[in-house]
């Protein structure tokens, strides 16, 4: 039976780099750093030799970033069910790095004047069932800020549209990256949160015909039934489709300006939907060769009955889909709703990968390093979700025999000797740490117990080879 957890190393099996050697040696380093992705380089590659090799392998110049992405992206499509509609999410982070900036070469100013580092826009793909399943990456852009500040005042909108080489232009080409690549495959949702409210994309990815759901931040000016009006007045004016309940996920405050989120308690939202039809007309410092208006659907997501001193919901979503019916409408909703997948996958990337802890020297060595862990911090959200959407199947499909015969040893009461499930398999993953009251694990404590596994299973088949002995090691349900 086909594992539902692929090899990392499989991620990487068609990358370019020109040398066969390169190409090997890419794959040994993911498998090693997949087992301890926290751990510093040293301590994850274990020996001397192996230690140095993945210096020189993320030092050399024939490995880029791009490429090795190309490769884990090229992956992540051949998962994709052909004609099936997938959602590609779109996002940039920000990756800090501490130390003597001239110790870094290529890194670059970010938002606080005290860090280093640069920038990653990432498109992350899952399938579109109401699961969401993790699929991998299928694009990453990355950029450091080495030019001299502008100084504090903010540029206006026509300021900004005469700028060559802009950093805004990293979401066109990413979704020309994406729409390239699964070309005839399936069909991409791109997902975007209201830094992608740009008139000129919009018109880019009508033009391209890729289907798009994006928050807005902006009010614009639109004209709706035949009137022109701010966009803000628009939609109060537009048909009520459904009210639904959601529940929205407590936030700590994080009073940082890397961070645009208020505190938020968890609670059940009940918000009201609208949609309609408008024009939204060119802002005049745009292009000329764009249209001056771009004929697109709205869905408006405002919460009502908002308990006291609680920031109220409210979504003004641009889109492709159609809202023909309240089931149509509902699906933009939840379109949208799945973006938050793309925070956790950074996440996995900064805290399961330990990405801004490495004492890499260059942007060049700091971005294939980015590169090598994305397959990584994809399977750290996959684990979970194969937990969750298919909780019955065997637990082979996790997990190899050998590492189901040591959690069968160490967490008997968890592990079944027969017909053990994914779910089994990954509750005792947790090797104690997890209470099944809590809800099925996190990728956090998956990826930790994994961890631990891996370390007892290298233990267990090193006792066996010493011993000359071949145990039974499970049943084959």
């Amino acid at each position: 039976m086909k594992k539902s957890v692929p090899s990392v190393a499989g991620e990487f099996a068609s990358v370019r780099l020109g040398d066969r050697r390169l190409q090997r040696r890419v794959g040994q380093v993911v498998e090693r750093l997949r087992r301890a992705p926290d751990l510093g380089f040293p301590r994850a590659l274990k020996t001397e030799k192996e230690t140095e090799g993945f210096y020189r392998l993320v030092a050399n110049r024939r490995v880029r970033y791009d490429r090795l992405v190309e490769s884990h992206a090229r992956e992540t499509v051949g998962r994709m069910v052909a004609g099936a509609t997938v959602r590609v999410i779109h996002d940039t982070t920000e990756l800090a790095f501490g130390g003597d900036p001239s110790s870094r070469e290529g890194l670059g100013r970010l938002r606080s004047k005290e860090e280093q580092g640069f920038f990653a826009h990432v498109a992350f793909a899952v399938d579109g069932t109401p699961h969401a399943k993790p699929l991998g990456t299928v694009g990453a852009i990355c950029w450091a800020r080495t030019a001299p500040r502008r100084g504090n005042r903010k540029l206006s909108g026509e300021e900004l549209s005469k700028l060559v080489g802009k950093e805004s232009s990293r979401w066109s080409e990413a979704v020309d990256q994406v729409e390239d690549l699964i070309a005839g495959k399936s069909s991409a949702i791109h997902l975007m949160d209201r830094e992608g409210d740009s008139f000129p994309l919009f018109c880019h990815m009508k033009k391209r015909r890729a289907r798009f759901v994006i928050r807005m931040a902006r009010d614009r000016m639109v004209e709706s039934e035949d009137e022109r009006m701010p966009l803000s007045e628009a939609v109060i004016t537009l048909p009520k489709y459904l009210q639904r309940e959601v529940p929205l996920s407590g936030r700590a405050a994080k009073p940082t300006p890397r961070s645009a989120h208020s505190q938020r308690q968890a609670r059940i939202a009940k918000l009201s939907v609208s949609a309609g039809r408008i024009a939204l007309q060119k802002p005049r410092y745009c292009d000329a060769d764009l249209p001056d208006e771009l004929h697109v659907n709205i869905v408006y997501v405002q919460e009502v009955d908002v308990p006291k001193d609680a920031e109220p919901v409210a979504w003004v979503l641009i889109t492709t889909e159609k809202i023909e019916t309240p089931e149509q409408v509902a699906a933009v909703v939840d379109h949208y709703r799945g973006r938050w997948l793309i925070e956790e996958f950074f996440k996995a990337l900064k805290t399961g990968c330990a990405l801004e802890r490495r004492q890499l020297e260059s942007f060049s060595s700091l971005t294939n390093a980015l590169a090598l862990f994305l397959p990584i911090a994809w399977q750290m959200l996959l684990l979970r979700a194969v937990s969750r959407l298919d909780p019955n199947g065997p637990a082979s499909q996790v997990l190899t025999q050998t590492q189901i015969a040591v959690l069968r040893h160490y967490q008997p009461q968890k592990m079944p000797a027969q017909g053990a499930t994914a779910k089994d398999a990954l509750y005792a993953v947790g090797l104690g740490g997890h209470l099944k009251n809590n809800g099925p694990p996190g990728w956090r404590t998956l990826a930790y117990g994994m961890q631990e596994l891996t370390s007892l299973t290298t233990a267990w088949e090193a006792a066996i080879a010493f011993s000359g002995k071949t145990p039974e090691l499970c049943d084959q349900s």
